[in-house]
C-alpha cells in the first residue's frame, strides 16, 4: 500500500513526540531535553532522551528510537503503515485505501484467532437462547449494555467443538490452536475440543491492545469459579498487567498505577470512573512486573478486597515494591469487602470520591496493622520497630517521611529525634541520573571527517550540492557514512532544509544512531571553504592511502610468486609504514 508522502509528512508533524513517547515512559525534563527509563530494555539509570525541539527519541543504551513513526513501530511492534495510519486517526487525518495484513509467524496467528474468537463470542451472548441466563448474570451484577460491549464480554456456548469448528472453517491449524490455550486435546487419540464451554467470556489484552487470552467465568456453581487460558507464547502472566492497554494515558496523566487484585474488580472500577486501575492476572507481583510499574509511574496505590488475605497480599505487594523505589500508597476498603461491593453500597460517585480522599503511605498502612501486636508483645515490639525504621528509610518524599516518623513515635512511644536519626541510616543514596549517557567512541582521522563533513551537510543544502562533484559515494569509509550520505542526495532533491525527524525515515534504522550522533555533533557553523576542503582533503587522502595499499599488496604477492626476495623486502617495508601511519592517525 502506497501513502502519499504529503500525508506521511503531516502526520508526522501534527503528532508531538513527547505526548506519545509520554504514554509509554515515564519522562523527566533535564535541560532542552526529557530522559526516561528506556521501554525496551531493563536499565536502572535513565538512557532514554526525548528532542521535542527534533522530534525524535533515542537510547543510548540499546540504539533504538526515531522519529514518531519508529517509536510506534518498535513499541507497539506493528508495520509502518499500521503506524502511520494510528497516529493519523490521533490528529484526525484518515489513511486512504486498505492493507491486506499478512499473518507472517505463529504468534499473529495465534491472536488473530484470539480476536476472531472474541468477536463472536461477544456476538453469541446476545445472539441465541442458550446465553440468555448468562447474560442476565451479568445484569444482575451491576453490567450495563454499554460495558458489556465496551469490554467486548461473551459467552462460549455449551458445545465441545464450538470453537473448534470456528477455527478450522477459517483455516487454522487445531495443533496451533491447541497451544494458543483455545483448544483441549485428547493425548490418547489426538483429538481436539474446546478449552472453555457454557462460560462468560472475558478478554484478556496485551500492552498493545491484542486480545492474548480469555478468562471464562461460571454462572452457575461450576468449579472452578474462573477458567483462564494456559501459559502460551501470547499469554504469559508474569509479564501481563490486565488493562494496561486502556489506562495508559491516565496513568501517564496522573502519575499514578491503581493496582487491585482482579480482572473484574478493575472493569468495575474503570467504570466508576477510575481510569488508571491495572492488575496483575491472579499471580504474584513478578520481576517483570515490577520493572512495568516502575517505568510507568512514581506512585503506585494498592486497593486490595478488605479480607485478611487482601491486607495479607497489600502487605506483601507493599513490601515489594517500596524496596523496588517506589512511591507506595494504600486505599485500605471496608472490612471484608471488595472494590465490586463498595461500588453497590456507596454509589460510583461516592466511591470515587472515597478512593480520592482514603491514600495512605504504605508504611502508615503497615503499621496500623501491628498496633495491638505492639502493644502486648515486647519481643515483637522490637522486630516491628526494626522493620518500621527500615521500611521509613525507603520512603523517598521527605515530607511524607516526616508524617510516618511522627506516626511511628507515637505508636512505639519513642523520641522522634531518635528515631529519626535511626532512619537517616537507611536512607539510601540516589544514583545520579545521568541525561546522556554516551559512551566515548573512538573515531580515525577519516571517520572524524566524515561525520564532520556530513553534519555540515545537514546544516547546509547549497554547501552540500556545491561538494557533490569533489565527493561520491565511495570516499566514504564506514557504510553508516554511506548510507547517509546516499540518503541526503534523495532527501534533498525534494526538501531544503534538514530536518532530522523527517531524514530518519529515509535511513535504514541501523544507520539511526549515527545519523543521531552526528546531528548532536558541536562544530563550527560556520565554516570556511578552505576548512571544509581540508576535511575532504583528509577524506581523499585516505583513499589514497587505502588505493596505495591494495596496490602494494598486489605486488608483494606477484614478487612472492616470483621469488623476487629482494622486491618482497622492499614492498613488505612500505607496507608496514603505512600500516603504522594510519594507526597514528
Amino acid at each position: 500500500m502506497q501513502i502519499n508522502q504529503e500525508t506521511i509528512n503531516e502526520i508526522r508533524e501534527k503528532n508531538d513526540i513527547l505526548s506519545l513517547v509520554s504514554q509509554y515512559v515515564k519522562l523527566e525534563k533535564r535541560g532542552r531535553n526529557y530522559v526516561g527509563l528506556c521501554p525496551f530494555h531493563d536499565e536502572k539509570t535513565p538512557s532514554f532522551s526525548v528532542s521535542p525541539e527534533k522530534q525524535i527519541c533515542h537510547c543510548f543504551g540499546c540504539k533504538k528510537g526515531g522519529n514518531v513513526f519508529q517509536f510506534l513501530e518498535q513499541i507497539e511492534n506493528i508495520s509502518f503503515v499500521e503506524a502511520v495510519r494510528r497516529l493519523g486517526e490521533n490528529v484526525g487525518i484518515e489513511v486512504a485505501g486498505e492493507q491486506k495484513v499478512v499473518v507472517a509467524n505463529d504468534n499473529m496467528k495465534m491472536i488473530e484467532m484470539h480476536e476472531l474468537l472474541r468477536d463472536y463470542y461477544h456476538y453469541v451472548l446476545k445472539a441465541i437462547k442458550e446465553a440468555e441466563p448468562a447474560l442476565q448474570y451479568l445484569y444482575d451484577r451491576g453490567f450495563t449494555d454499554e460495558l458489556i460491549n465496551q469490554e467486548k464480554i461473551g459467552y462460549s456456548p455449551d458445545i465441545s467443538h464450538f470453537a473448534n469448528d470456528f477455527l478450522e472453517k477459517r483455516g487454522f491449524d487445531k495443533a496451533l490452536a491447541y497451544e494458543a490455550g483455545l483448544l483441549s486435546r485428547n493425548e490418547e487419540n489426538f483429538t481436539y475440543y474446546d478449552r472453555f464451554r457454557d462460560r462468560i467470556m472475558f478478554p484478556i489484552n496485551n500492552a498493545q491492545g491484542h486480545t492474548v487470552g480469555f478468562s471464562g467465568r461460571t454462572y452457575k456453581d461450576q468449579q472452578p469459579k474462573y477458567l483462564n487460558s494456559p501459559e502460551t507464547p501470547i499469554f504469559q502472566k508474569r509479564q501481563l498487567l490486565y488493562h494496561l492497554d486502556v489506562a495508559r494515558k491516565s496513568i501517564r496523566k496522573q502519575d499514578e498505577v491503581l493496582l487491585l487484585e482482579g480482572f473484574m474488580d478493575v472493569i468495575k472500577v474503570n467504570h466508576a470512573g477510575l481510569s488508571n486501575a491495572i492488575a496483575t492476572m491472579g499471580t504474584a507481583l513478578s520481576r517483570e512486573h515490577q520493572l512495568q510499574l516502575k517505568k510507568l509511574a512514581d506512585n503506585i496505590t494498592l486497593m486490595f478486597d478488605g479480607d485478611n488475605a487482601g491486607v495479607e497480599a497489600t502487605l506483601g505487594v507493599g513490601e515489594t515494591l517500596l524496596n523496588a523505589g517506589n512511591n507506595v500508597y494504600v486505599v485500605p476498603l471496608r472490612k471484608g469487602m471488595d472494590p465490586d461491593e463498595m461500588i453497590k453500597e456507596m454509589g460510583q460517585e461516592r466511591f470515587v470520591s472515597y478512593v480520592e480522599h482514603n491514600k495512605i503511605a504504605f508504611v502508615s498502612f503497615k503499621m496500623r496493622q501491628m498496633t495491638h501486636e505492639v502493644a502486648s508483645n515486647d519481643l515483637v515490639y522490637e522486630q516491628k520497630l526494626n522493620e518500621i525504621v527500615q521500611n521509613i528509610g525507603l520512603v523517598k518524599s521527605p515530607v511524607i517521611r516526616k508524617k510516618i516518623l511522627h506516626e511511628a513515635s507515637e505508636l512505639f512511644k519513642v523520641d522522634f529525634d531518635s528515631l529519626n536519626f535511626e532512619v537517616s541510616k537507611y536512607i539510601p543514596k540516589r544514583e545520579q541520573v545521568v541525561t546522556s549517557p554516551v559512551q566515548q567512541v573512538s573515531y580515525s582521522k577519516q571517520e572524524r571527517a566524515e561525520r564532520t563533513v556530513l553534519k555540515h551537510f545537514f546544516m547546509d543544502k547549497t554547501l552540500f550540492m556545491k561538494m557533490q562533484d569533489a565527493l561520491t559515494l565511495n570516499h566514504f569509509k564506514k557504510p553508516a557514512h554511506q548510507t547517509i550520505y546516499e540518503a541526503l542526495t534523495g532527501y534533498y532533491t525534494t526538501e531544503d532544509e534538514f530536518q532530522i525527524s523527517q531524514f530518519l525515515s529515509g535511513v535504514s534504522s541501523e544507520s539511526h544512531s549515527d545519523v543521531i550522533s552526528i546531528d548532536n555533533m558541536m562544530i563550527n557553523e560556520h565554516p570556511s571553504i578552505e576548512e571544509i576542503n581540508d576535511y575532504i582533503y583528509v577524506i581523499h587522502a585516505q583513499q589514497e592511502e587505502k588505493r596505495t595499499l591494495q596496490e602494494l599488496k598486489k605486488e608483494l604477492k606477484q614478487a612472492v610468486a616470483e621469488g623476487d626476495i629482494e622486491n618482497r623486502n622492499r614492498l613488505m617495508q612500505q607496507i608496514i609504514i603505512l600500516n603504522r601511519q594510519k594507526k597514528q592517525s
